[in-house]
């Protein structure tokens, strides 16, 4: 199914046998940005390619031999303030490895140069400390202060804080060459994504949708330290899709459409492909009649200049806060005979999604979640949802499913509004032909509220209030699940029930093995066909983070960041984790 040329990539890698020997640290160009399979021993992109897979080449660690996996060392890292709301930050960034040091920031996005080559243990060589100022930018944090990755680019390691910062750091020395603002906490915006770097521009964007921000994509010119363009998720006056935002106020000004995971890119036809998030504010539609694009949608867009070629709106107007905001992997195949260039999703609202990557048109849709009852399913030709009505201002997807300012209450929303997998990312094994998605299962319900208008728009709400125009509700223990999932077709060829939502990322590799992390502290590995544990290790304190693979000397390692502050829709459905407690550690496996 997949192209040629991509597999060919992938299989050739396996035969560069030096390639797992760390050599003299280079400079991160553009052509070993491009070419990650040439280095399996590294990891040097947080999706591990551009194209999204979380996929290791090697295959050391194995079905058979990981059975003998076990701890080899751990890192303390920091994170942690003594009192206050904000002691800690949330562990979920994707740690990068190049030549045998490891580049991973903490949860308040202190970064970390580790030292990996002795290979048996780990030692911090420099820690650069944002120095933010925890309460301020910490409150208007919507859903945890968290931290999700670096990157690479030249001698630089480039990282981001929270209070909307972005850093150049020099990678030897951990010495800061510049940094830049780009959010503002100010006014309800922060910065939680790894950037995506595409030649010389890191590419992020804001978190704020519930707090009424206006959703932007913004480039920085790495050779300056200054920004080479800004693209609004939300179509301003007189651009095509404001006309969908019908309240006649300018509304669209705090409408939320933010993102917060690193995009996919497609070399081949220079296109980086975004996910958007909820609509603000998320739960009085009424607030915001008319589709309400770009949000909950996938963006692609051009790197040069921040145009956008097109957009894919998943659930238009979206009265259930879908975010769409996580990977959208890039995959080349046959479908029905003809050679397609495919864009697949496992999206917040239940669907998995086949797109046309070229003008985003539908190809395939279907429901990957275990119970879902806010729509019947999708039209087969525009991978709308069939109960959409293009001639309403207001959308009333299923009765009940959602509020209504006549009927405040809902009833079950399946999945629950935090979605059949939110930013976690999956992983895609190109040899099986499958992708790994840990899902969040199980039935919520939504509250409305009207919500008053922003102080510039003549209401009381100032920037930094919440702006959601109501709440959730737990009606059910919520659980998860690991499925594999056919990308072309989106049929769960597999589907392992876990005892907690799954809130870790995947990790596919060569060796046919799945890993993942729980809220308990499970860390497991699975067979890639079956989905049957093989191996598990629980490190005490709940996983978040998406783990990777690398090598040194030859021999290969899995790495996981572990420790995070519980959820609390986990807690609330999990009591026997009150107790859990929070750490902030790297947790490194070899056989």
């Amino acid at each position: 199914m997949i192209a040629k040329s991509l597999a060919g990539a992938f299989v050739g890698s396996l035969l560069i046998t030096s390639a797992l020997t760390p050599v003299r640290a280079a400079d991160v160009t553009n052509e070993r940005l491009l070419n990650p399979q040439r280095e399996p021993q590294n990891w040097l992109h947080n999706h591990g390619n551009y194209q999204g897979y979380r996929y290791s080449l090697l295959k050391e660690i194995n079905t058979d031999t990981v059975k003998n996996l076990k701890p080899v060392f751990t890192v303390a890292l920091g994170g942690f303030q003594s009192g206050g709301r904000y002691a800690h930050g949330n562990l979920e960034a994707t740690p990068l490895v190049e030549d045998g040091i490891m580049y991973v920031p903490d949860g308040w996005g202190s970064v970390y140069a580790i030292d990996l080559t002795a290979g048996n243990k780990g030692v911090i060589r420099w820690k650069m400390d944002p120095g933010i100022d925890r309460a301020w930018a910490g409150d208007v944090a919507c859903c945890g202060v968290n931290n999700r990755g670096v990157a690479l680019w030249k001698d630089k390691v480039i990282s981001i804080a929270l209070d909307g910062r972005m850093f150049a750091i020099n990678k030897a020395t951990g010495e800061v060459a510049w940094e830049r603002k780009i959010a503002d906490p100010a006014i309800g915006e922060t910065l939680t994504m790894a950037p995506l770097i595409i030649r010389d521009l890191a590419i992020v964007g804001p978190a704020g949708g519930e707090f009424g921000i206006r959703g932007f994509i913004e480039a920085t010119d790495l050779n300056t330290g200054k920004a080479a363009w800004r693209t609004y998720t939300i179509p301003g006056a007189g651009e095509p899709g404001n006309e969908t935002w019908k309240d006649g106020k300018e509304r669209w000004k705090h409408g939320g459409a933010s993102v917060w995971e690193t995009a996919t890119y497609d070399p081949e036809t220079d296109t980086f492909y975004q996910g958007i998030g909820n609509a603000g504010p998320d739960w009085d539609i009424e607030y915001r009649p008319g589709d309400n694009k770009w949000a909950a949608s996938v963006l692609a867009v051009s790197p040069n200049d921040g145009k956008i070629k097109w957009g894919f709106q998943y659930t238009p107007q979206d009265p259930y806060d879908f975010d769409e905001i996580s990977e959208h992997p890039i995959i080349d195949a046959k479908v029905n005979g003809e050679d397609r260039k495919l864009l697949v999703h496992a999206a917040r609202n239940g669907f998995f999604y086949t797109l046309d990557r070229i003008n985003g048109s539908f190809i395939a849709g279907k429901q990957y979640v275990n119970e879902l009852n806010w729509t019947p399913g999708l039209d087969p030709k525009t991978g709308l949802p069939l109960n959409y009505n293009p001639n309403a201002d207001i959308q009333i997807y299923n009765e009940g499913s959602h509020g209504t300012r006549a009927k405040p209450q809902s009833g079950r929303l399946c999945p629950s509004h935090f979605g059949g997998k939110n930013w976690q990312p999956s992983a895609f094994n190109p040899a099986l032909n499958l992708i790994y998605v840990s899902s969040v299962e199980g039935c919520n319900a939504i509250d409305t509220v009207e919500q008053k208008d922003f102080h510039d728009q003549g209401g009381t709400v100032n920037p930094r209030d919440r702006f959601t125009g109501g709440g959730f509700k737990l009606v059910d223990r919520l659980y998860g699940a690991l499925k594999a999932i056919d990308p072309i077709t989106g049929e769960t060829k597999v589907n392992f029930r876990l005892d907690y939502p799954a809130y870790s990322g995947v990790l596919a590799t060569a060796g046919n093995l799945v890993f993942l992390g729980q809220p308990d502290g499970s860390f497991t590995a699975y067979d890639g066909r079956t989905l049957k544990e093989l191996w598990s290790f629980n490190t005490g304190t709940g996983i978040n983070a998406p783990p990777i693979s690398y090598a040194v000397n030859g021999k290969q390692y899995i790495a996981v960041l572990a420790g995070s502050r519980q959820s609390p829709f986990v807690m609330q459905g999990a009591p026997e984790l009150k107790y859990t407690s929070t750490a902030s550690m790297l947790y490194v496996f070899g056989l």
